[in-house]
């Protein structure tokens, strides 16, 4: 019993160790910039999974003790299959995400982290410049930030929110070329507000966005 229980708990530290490298390798600095609790979070499903695969193999055991099944070899890859079965969705997103931020654009984000500070105002926040309207897309993704058109250039931003409270935020600033057509906003309902204007600079249009929320 004492060897079952050992190889058990093989399988489910295996499976641990993969998953945690996987969620260390995808959750990159761009990743941990944005959402900074999402190691922990996912180490916690990670964590949580692993005791339900335990779980499992033990009413697996009893299943094969029910029906005298004693072939080790069989034991052993039905709970490698069982433990796999149990964390497959895990094994599905760490992968994609593996895939999408570090093999496909590991260079390309971590040169959009290299770009992005903390926001000097309220107690959380971020803020970069220079962006291209690809890095700007990338954190804009990531974020709910409004989309921007193709020809945007020299982009700016700045994002900053109290946490706990509703209180918040964003302005945007990028160059367009002159023949693009900008609309003027002005906006203002209760505790949040709407802004966008635009001046001539160089030959291009220079846009500011502002909203927030107080």
């Amino acid at each position: 019993m004492l060897r079952k229980s050992n190889n058990y708990l093989t399988v489910a530290t295996v499976n641990l160790i993969v998953l945690t490298v996987l969620l260390a390798f995808w959750a990159d600095e761009l990743e941990q910039t944005f959402n900074f609790l999402v190691i922990p979070l996912e180490w916690l499903k990670i964590l949580g999974l692993t005791a339900l695969s335990i779980f499992g193999m033990r009413i697996l055991d009893y299943y094969f003790r029910k029906k005298n099944i004693n072939s080790a070899r069989t034991k052993l890859i039905s709970a490698i299959f069982l433990t796999f079965l149990i964390s497959s969705y895990l094994y599905a997103d760490y992968s994609i995400k593996f895939v999408k931020n570090v093999i496909l654009n590991g260079k390309f984000r971590n040169q959009i982290a290299d770009k992005i500070e903390p926001a000097i105002g309220l107690a959380n926040g971020t803020t970069a410049e220079n962006l291209t309207i690809k890095e700007y897309h990338e954190i804009a993704s990531m974020n709910g930030f409004p989309k921007l058109p193709v020809e945007a250039t020299n982009i700016m931003y700045d994002y900053q929110y109290e946490g706990f409270l509703p209180d918040y935020s964003f302005s945007l600033n990028y160059d367009l070329p002159m023949e693009m057509k900008v609309d003027t906003i002005n906006y203002i309902n209760g505790d949040f507000s709407k802004y966008q204007t635009f001046e001539l600079i160089d030959n291009q249009k220079r846009v500011t966005y502002e909203e927030a929320e107080q």
